[in-house]
């Protein structure tokens, strides 16, 4: 199973997220849409936004962290609320193989 986890602030925000590689082959077509959209969003923030996240991997998981600049929260939302739009799609398409879980201050998306 493929894991996403998106971390929130306490007003709804999305300040992290994670993902986990499933046991696919890379080129399995969920991976490679997995992979996709989150690589897509932290492209977004760096080469976009010119922002700094902390992206990290280790133990099977991408990581990738941000502090909220204020100025730019319309178009950080815009870019990992659409990822995590993106994802809830191939969820619903593979509801077996892929998990996104909400983290912090329960707001559904």
């Amino acid at each position: 199973m493929i894991a996403v986890e998106v971390y929130r602030d306490s007003s709804g925000k999305i300040c992290e997220f994670r993902s986990r590689k499933g046991v696919f082959a890379p080129q399995h077509p969920l991976q490679v849409s997995v992979e996709a959209l989150v690589q897509t969003a932290i492209i977004g923030l760096e080469d976009y936004l010119k922002l700094e996240p902390e992206v990290k991997e280790e133990g099977g998981w991408l990581q990738c962290r941000l502090e909220r600049e204020s100025f730019l929260n319309r178009e950080i939302d815009a870019i990992l609320e659409t990822m995590v739009l993106g994802l809830r799609a191939l969820e619903r398409e593979y509801p077996e193989s892929l998990e996104i879980r909400d983290v912090g201050a329960g707001v559904k998306v």
